[in-house]
């Protein structure tokens, strides 16, 4: 049974090790979730290291033609290609443990983790958001001038712009903000983090629920070892059915 949503991984192979990271997220995602379809979004990969660990149903794979634009990705070829409903937005570093019922979900849009907005390079935010139109709204929330019945509201940070996204929700935010006018614009890591917080902008304006229920897994600093946990270690936890997060988890590497 499908329940109207599917998965994009984002994947990123520069070594021997790093082709692991998609395997795995793809095997985990097949126990918990056998029938729903797979898109794998790949930014810039070193094709000499991908191999694939198995023959996987139901998966296709697009090799972007937006190298480096890693966390953008997923929404500009979702935006262009309805493959499903809903969505569940993944890095390929990004492993679940357990079934997640994402169908009961009603938001129309939320992060997988959120961080604590901290107005990080402004002026690589503004920078960006100067690209986009309506970006005023974008503006006051990324210079935290929000004001929510009377209270001052800050945004949270989408965590590597993982997500749960409605189709119809991403359609609404690409035409507020046509989201494709920020290919040019991210080129790097350090435009990529700009990223998580002027996209997780542009999802609290869709969804003013986000100031009350953050993400769906919490602040990402409450993660296990949260940006040390590696991949090694990772492996023999799971080799040991040491299950660090109970329903989702995430390694960290410098790509």
């Amino acid at each position: 049974m499908n329940f109207g949503f599917g998965f994009i991984v984002l994947r990123h192979v520069n070594s021997e090790i790093t082709n692991k990271y998609w395997n795995q997220c793809v095997k985990l995602i097949r126990i918990y979730y056998p029938n729903n379809k797979i898109i794998i979004i790949d930014d810039n990969s070193d094709y000499k290291y991908i191999k694939s660990d198995f023959d996987y149903r139901n998966i296709s794979i697009i090799k972007s033609e937006y190298p480096k634009r890693g966390e953008l990705l997923p929404y500009i070829y979702y935006l262009r290609n309805k493959w499903f409903e809903n969505a569940v937005i993944l890095h390929d570093s990004t492993f679940i443990n357990s079934y997640i019922p994402f169908e009961d979900i009603r938001q129309p849009v939320i992060p997988l983790w959120h961080f604590v907005y901290d107005k990080e390079n402004m002026r690589n935010l503004m920078r960006i958001t100067s690209q986009i139109p309506n970006n005023y709204n974008l503006i006051n929330k990324l210079k935290m001038n929000v004001n929510v019945l009377g209270m001052s509201m800050p945004i949270t940070g989408c965590f590597g712009v993982q997500s749960y996204i409605k189709h119809d929700c991403l359609q609404k935010i690409h035409k507020l903000f046509n989201i494709e006018r920020l290919i040019p614009c991210i080129t790097c890591r350090t435009d990529r983090c700009s990223l998580e917080r002027v996209m997780a902008a542009m999802f609290h304006t869709v969804n003013p629920n986000l100031y009350r229920t953050k993400s769906l897994f919490g602040n990402i600093m409450t993660h296990y070892k949260s940006f040390e946990y590696k991949y090694n270690e990772y492996e023999k936890d799971f080799r040991n059915k040491i299950k660090r997060n109970n329903k989702i988890i995430k390694v960290w590497t410098g790509r």
